[in-house]
């Protein structure tokens, strides 16, 4: 019978090695000129990271957010250090044992003298203290890039409905599920790290030293971590069965008949062979030198394992599930459509038949005048090609995007159309791109086109509501100026001492000088070293045209401002522009959404819950962002409120003139349309037949 300790097998002799002809002194002065080198690179990342973090506070300061982001850089450097101790804690202990016990005199057999030997022994011990150190600082980036999770965790707050399977509230399965994951695998993958660590010590020193064998003491400190590990195993089986409420797998999204009676008792079974398989290897380890008090249970899991696992499920969804299937997961399929229904808020919705009589009645057109004097005429596609025929005066201007509003004029709401006039400095003639006119003078775009859907003048021509630089119309716009829009530059510098590029007049163009607050001031000359390494930009630092009064701009797209404030909020695809109060504002639709809503189906497989529940503005102007919650019942914007206090105000202090504009989201408007395309069928007999499928109709345009 094999020998526990019997490594490399028994009699065999190691080479005498003669370290004699090797330069010591050369090994340490490498050793030395190796720890100068990663010290550098250590001091130039957390230079980088300091510059960076530096320049972040600087901006976030200047939207007045800077607690959102030294709430997730605290949370991020607080979960990095403790994840480094605890790895240490683990690591260290296991490391000195391991040196104590090999710290002995070279056997009669051994490839090293004694001196030689502990000098090569003291070198190990180092070197292993260094790889902990290195697998500590790699380990730890993982949860440092987890703290939406682990604050999600800490603030988390109940949805107050309870799952069908395990009768847990959702906030369990949302917030404290993922965040226990988060601590298991990074658990799992440490101690992994310190056994191999170990295993890698007292098989270099073993060697060194003349054995063959594993120490005993080696083979219980081993035996011990084996021992860990699968009780973290046995954690991980048990935990998957709640992962089982979002399996994509078998006719429904979530439990199914074949996981309700197969995996679901499976991972149990696993579970407790799991444990089991941990006693034996810490017995075994500590009573006997035998390999099969280990190797025989471990055998024993990895099959379970894959019969368990994959084979009996299998089996029975084949030759169980798919003949009677219907039969055997109805009860499923209800689950499946009730709660898809109110993860995507389908059952908010209401249906109505709209019966085509092929007449028009006179009271019907008397009662809906208002609707018929504002039905659409003007597509998007042909709209946007007009205005950059007709309103862009420049070829540095285009209009990127048009969007479809209501607006109060002459006492009438009417539905409009309008873009925004952005700058596109690429656009400049070749011998204007120099620094000066894309960092200094072209700073922004100007003004919008505005039209009434259903006017056409003669020739085609749009009809317009507000046209031409500067603006007329009848919607007055004081403020036309555009410095944070749909595009633009990596950085520009406002208030300098060159004038700015406002728009072209009849006599020549018209200048102006940035009066607002947006960006960053560079009002020292650390300030500005800082910004000309961030950008590689040397003439930030150099140039006479920048003083004290001078403003950076970055960040300047609606989308980079929003996300870069709230990266945990998913932004809709098209924001758009209002003209208010004179001014223009940007209005950003933001949704919470998670893909572990448990029976829900996922979207194009993203995500299984969407609400609509924040707005977020930014002024055209000043760039400040302003976020207001529209959906307060919303179990997770509730728990962001409470992980950033300041940062969300409610839907009552956005100014009436911007409520006005507030529409519902384009991107919401798709999702639940594609989802109700099925999901509309709640009986789960039809559902499963598909008896009632709708379709989207396809638009074409010029043919298309």
């Amino acid at each position: 019978m094999s020998d526990f300790s019997d490594f490399e097998g028994r009699g065999r002799l190691l080479e005498k090695i003669d370290l004699g002809d090797l330069d010591l002194g050369r090994i340490r002065r490498v050793m030395r000129w190796g720890l100068w080198l990663l010290g550098l690179i250590l001091v130039w990342t957390g230079l980088n990271w300091a510059r960076s973090f530096y320049t972040d506070f600087l901006w976030f300061q200047g939207v007045g957010h800077e607690a959102v982001l030294v709430k997730i850089v605290t949370t991020r450097v607080v979960l990095f250090v403790l994840a480094v101790a605890v790895f240490l804690a683990l690591a260290l202990p296991n490391l000195y044992v391991a040196g104590r016990s090999t710290d002995r005199p070279p056997l009669a057999n051994a490839a090293l003298e004694a001196p030689d030997y502990h000098f090569a022994h003291r070198f190990l011990v180092r070197a292993g203290f260094g790889v902990v150190l290195l697998v500590a600082l790699l380990l730890a980036v993982n949860p440092a890039s987890q703290w939406e999770s682990v604050l999600l965790f800490l603030n988390r707050v109940p949805f107050g409905q309870t799952d069908p399977i395990f009768g847990r509230d959702f906030s369990f399965l949302i917030f404290t599920l993922p965040a226990v994951r988060l601590v298991h695998g990074w658990l799992i993958a440490a101690v992994t790290s310190v056994g191999l660590i170990v295993v890698a010590f007292h098989y270099l020193t073993g060697r060194l030293r003349g054995e063959a064998r594993f120490w005993e003491g080696a083979r219980v400190q081993l035996a011990v971590l084996v021992a860990v590990i699968f009780l973290l195993i046995a954690v991980g089986h048990w935990l998957g069965r709640y992962e089982l409420l979002f399996s994509p797998t078998g006719t429904v999204f979530g439990v199914g008949y074949t996981d309700d009676h197969v995996n679901l008792p499976g991972r149990a079974l696993l579970t407790v062979v799991a444990l089991a398989t941990a006693g034996f290897a810490l017995a075994g380890g500590v009573f006997s030198k035998r390999y099969r008090w280990i190797v025989g249970p471990v055998a024993i899991w990895f099959v379970l394992l894959i019969l368990v696992g994959s084979a009996a499920p299998w089996l029975v969804q084949r030759l169980r599930v798919e003949p009677a299937e219907l039969a055997l997961e109805r009860d499923y399929l209800a689950s499946n459509i009730e709660f898809t229904r109110n993860a995507f808020g389908l059952e908010d919705l209401e249906s109505r038949d709209h019966p085509a009589r092929g007449a028009i009645e006179a009271q019907t057109v008397a009662d809906n005048r208002g609707t018929l004097r504002n039905v659409r005429l003007w597509d998007e596609g042909p709209l946007l090609q007009s205005y950059n025929q007709i309103q862009f005066f420049r070829l540095y201007y285009d209009f990127l995007a048009v969007h479809t509003d209501r607006y109060t004029v002459d006492g009438e709401l009417r539905q409009v159309m309008l873009a925004t006039r952005e700058l596109s400095a690429e656009k400049l003639p070749a011998e204007a791109q120099r620094w000066v006119n894309r960092t200094l003078q072209f700073t922004h775009g100007y003004g919008v086109a505005m039209s009434p859907v259903t006017e056409v003048e003669a020739g085609g021509r749009p009809a317009f509501f507000i046209r031409d630089v500067p603006p007329v119309g009848v919607i007055p716009l004081e403020q036309p100026e555009i410095y944070y829009g749909l595009q633009s530059l990596d950085h520009v510098i406002a208030r300098s001492g060159m004038q700015e590029f406002n728009y072209p007049g009849p006599e020549g163009p018209e200048y102006t000088s940035y009066g607002g607050d947006g960006g960053v001031e560079l009002s020292s000359f650390f300030r500005r070293l800082i910004y000309a390494w961030q950008f590689g930009d040397l003439n930030i630092l150099i140039s006479g045209e920048i003083s004290r009064d001078s403003r950076i701009q970055y960040r300047r797209t609606v989308a980079q401002r929003v996300g870069a404030i709230a990266p945990f909020l998913m932004r809709d695809s098209q924001p758009y522009v209002v003209v208010a109060d004179g001014r223009l504002f940007w209005i950003q639709d933001a949704y919470t959404v998670t893909h572990r809503y448990p029976y829900a189906t996922r979207w194009n497989g993203r995500f299984n819950y969407i609400r609509n529940s924040v707005k977020a503005v930014v002024d055209a102007y000043n760039g400040s962002v302003d976020y207001y919650v529209f959906d307060p019942g919303d179990p997770l914007i509730r728990a962001y409120q409470a992980i950033f206090p300041g940062l969300f105000k409610s839907r009552e202090e956005m100014p009436e003139y911007l409520r006005a504009h507030v529409r519902f989201p384009l991107d919401l408007f798709t999702v639940q349309t594609q989802m109700l395309l099925q999901y509309h069928m709640r009986d789960p007999v039809v559902f499963y037949n598909k008896e009632d499928q709708w379709d989207v109709p396809i638009q074409t345009s010029f043919g298309r």
